[in-house]
């Protein structure tokens, strides 16, 4: 039936990042769906409030710090078999051209965006712990794909993502595991609403001018995430998908 395509009934993913924006649309879509998640973030009240407003018993949460190589071993010693992960976890920093970059901003970056999950998904995979079939995304960004000034140090981690979602992408589809990622543009969120606090009002609005369909919401982006969980999209991997209301349909 045309419906068990979208259905996401008895499965199970890891949201990492599941206590605000983007993870968390996903986490409560993926309940929507008949599935379940295991929310991850390291903010324990925003976690309980996910888990409280899914209201299923087959959800839960763990608290842990993504930077911290002992609680990526303890995710995955705790986990059941899953079927797929969403690493939406990430951090920025403010704008900040070439020669100001210091290794601290590059390191900090770089392992939350990045480096967690390429670990975290190498014990998911040794411990044979991601079921055959499974689906896995990747949150990126269109700052991944196109130069913009100063962006330089969390379009560098965004890129890697997408390039390690190509190669495990070629890895894993032996055993049937899918690896994709979304492209978001600007999406409001408590992330996005630093970057937003940088700038006057006025930039800001002439920046939203550049989207034909304007700024997005959290679950514009959960939405094609889902998709890219669900058996609809079992013929996709490797594919980045951009989703950012037109921004980059023209120069």
């Amino acid at each position: 039936m045309i419906a068990d395509l979208f259905t996401l009934k008895e499965k199970k993913f890891i949201v990492t990042g599941a206590s605000s924006g983007i993870g968390y649309e996903t986490c409560m879509l993926i309940n929507k769906l008949g599935g379940s998640f295991i929310g991850v973030a390291r903010r324990e009240e925003e976690l309980n409030k996910l888990l409280q407003e899914a209201d299923n018993c087959l959800n839960s949460i763990i608290v842990a710090d993504l930077a911290n190589e002992e609680a990526i071993s303890t995710i995955v010693n705790t986990i059941p078999a899953i079927d797929g992960v969403v690493h939406s976890a990430g951090i920025t920093v403010p704008h900040t051209p070439l020669k100001f970059y210091k290794k601290e901003m590059l390191d900090q970056v770089r392992m939350i965006n990045y480096d967690s999950i390429v670990y975290l998904l190498s014990k998911i995979v040794k411990h044979k712990k991601i079921k055959s079939n499974s689906s896995i995304v990747m949150v990126a960004s269109i700052a991944g794909l196109f130069g913009t000034k100063g962006a330089g140090i969390y379009a560098g981690s965004k890129g890697a993502l997408i390039a390690i979602t190509k190669v495990l992408a070629s890895e894993l589809a032996t055993s049937g595991i899918r690896v994709n990622a979304v492209a978001p543009g600007m999406v409001k969120t408590k992330m996005t609403l630093n970057t937003i606090e940088e700038l006057s009002a006025e930039t800001m609005k002439e920046d939203e001018k550049k989207y034909p369909l304007g700024y997005g919401n959290p679950i514009d982006v959960a939405g094609p995430i889902v998709f890219l969980l669900s058996n609809a999209s079992k013929w996709i991997t490797g594919e980045i998908l951009v989703i950012d209301g037109g921004r980059t349909i023209s120069v």
